[in-house]
């Protein structure tokens, strides 16, 4: 059932105000940073679920708004970046594919859907064209952006910073949430976005404040921690702060947040980026970014272990183990529906969606890869997450052509930092946001930098031919 958000000033206030705020960041950074701070401002602070439908366009809210004043500002103060854009090979490839794949989702999904008394209309071509726009806004134009702005390894460094402050001082909210409720979204706002009996958790509270779920502000928090983990190898401070305290302090409140999955991003993601040497972490990546692509295939084969990992996370708490057995259960349940047109999905209207004989839905898409292959089929699916994942599967040429080894290993656990935001992606549709997709495309922006031509082999020298005696 869709929540009404109700009629809120100040949240209508919030969001027209991130307009002249991104202006104002554009005018004090350079662009990459100015971008990178407007979404995690707008990710921290405005109102989640509130907005206006533009027809034709998307709806605005606290993730279109400052991503197309982003672009804007671009547009308005720094048109030369565009030229930095440099699509090419793969990534063009699969640019068009997901294009292409969109328009044929609406071709061959032109018929209607009859489950018992309900009726899902057919699509046309314009929902084709609706499809790739609701995914052009979340996912592609933040990391074209990112990919556009982000061109060197140092300038990495200046996007962790940003987040690891951030995050210190969301902390203080966070905590008031923990011991009073989560209720600030409420107080600021006026309403409560979504569910308030899914942020109790083990007799206390997962905070909320303005991300709008638990889950997804634990996860950031873990991915907060990483980055200090990055400017810890790099000797850098936060404020004059040992980096020791810092992560301690907020490798804290994760445990706070009482969320299994942010704990073990934070442990073992900080320990592989301390005792892994580059290469290593990057292998690493590499196999979490195969086994994110390979995910659909093997569910679909029964080889991924639902059953042990549900176990283990019982171990842990009973209503985690429920949760997971129960995303499960959704994902098999959808996953066979999905599998009744393969290549291109259902498309929208609720098509990739299970109903029971009375017409009455039963399914609950969480994760982002069943919404993905359920909607625009599998075609969709390696489209969008064969895009994101592409720059860790090249970065190992990248870092080889590194001279440093502090940049080396800044690439590679930065790689390392993306690939776990996308493997969370698989059940949590999406928990970094849009400020993680564009830390993907400026991943793929220094990759494309670094990787550099391939070396081209040297013949060996032939011996100089002496020349004919002048008579």
């Amino acid at each position: 059932m869709t929540q009404t958000i109700p009629a809120s000033p100040v949240a209508a206030v919030a969001l027209i105000l991130s307009v002249p705020l991104t202006f104002a960041l554009f005018s004090a950074f350079r662009p990459y940073r100015a971008a990178f701070i407007s979404l995690l401002v707008a990710l921290l602070a405005l109102p989640v679920g509130y907005g206006w439908e533009a027809r034709g366009l998307t709806y605005l809210d606290k993730e279109t708004i400052p991503l197309l004043s982003a672009i804007a500002a671009c547009v308005l103060t720094a048109p030369a970046e565009f030229r930095h854009l440099r699509l090419r090979g793969p990534t063009v490839w699969l640019l068009l594919a997901l294009a292409a794949g969109c328009l044929m989702t609406a071709f061959t999904n032109s018929d209607a859907h009859s489950v018992g008394r309900t009726v899902l209309q057919g699509l046309t071509l314009w929902d084709g064209v609706g499809l790739l726009r609701a995914i052009a806004f979340p996912m592609l134009l933040p990391y074209l952006l990112g990919r556009m702005l982000v061109r060197d390894v140092a300038q990495l460094e200046y996007l962790l910073r940003p987040l690891v402050l951030g995050f210190l001082v969301y902390s203080l909210p966070m905590l008031w949430e923990i011991r009073m409720s989560p209720q600030l979204h409420t107080i600021v706002y006026g309403y409560f976005p979504l569910s308030f009996a899914q942020q109790t958790r083990a007799g206390g509270f997962r905070p909320v404040v303005f991300v709008g779920h638990g889950l997804p502000l634990a996860i950031l928090t873990s991915f907060a921690v990483l980055a200090n983990a990055m400017l810890w190898q790099r000797r850098r401070r936060i404020q004059g702060l040992p980096p020791a305290l810092v992560s301690a302090y907020l490798g804290g409140i994760i445990v706070l947040c009482k969320t299994l999955s942010a704990m073990l991003y934070g442990a073992v993601g900080t320990a592989l980026m301390f005792f892994c040497s580059p290469k290593t972490q990057l292998r690493i990546s590499v196999a979490i970014a195969c086994l994110a692509l390979g995910y659909p295939l093997l569910r679909t084969v029964d080889l991924f272990p639902t059953g042990l990992l549900t176990k283990a996370s019982d171990a842990a708490s009973k209503d985690r183990s429920d949760s997971l057995a129960f995303r499960f259960a959704n994902e098999d349940v959808l996953l066979k529906h999905a599998w009744e047109r393969p290549l291109f999905g259902w498309g929208g209207y609720g098509r990739n969606r299970v109903f029971d004989e009375e017409g009455i839905d039963v399914s609950v898409p969480d994760g982002l890869w069943i919404i993905l292959v359920g909607q625009i089929g599998i075609v969709g699916f390696v489209g969008v997450f064969g895009l994101m994942l592409l720059p860790i599967l090249q970065c190992r040429r990248a870092v080889a052509n590194l001279k440093s080894t502090s940049d080396r290993r800044l690439l590679s656990s930065f790689a390392l930092l993306i690939a776990l935001n996308w493997a969370d992606s698989l059940p949590n549709a999406l928990s970094g946001g849009e400020l993680m997709v564009f830390a993907t495309g400026a991943l793929s922006g220094v990759v494309a930098t670094y990787r550099g031509p391939r070396p081209m082999r040297r013949e060996p020298k032939k011996p100089a031919v002496p020349a004919a005696p002048v008579h």
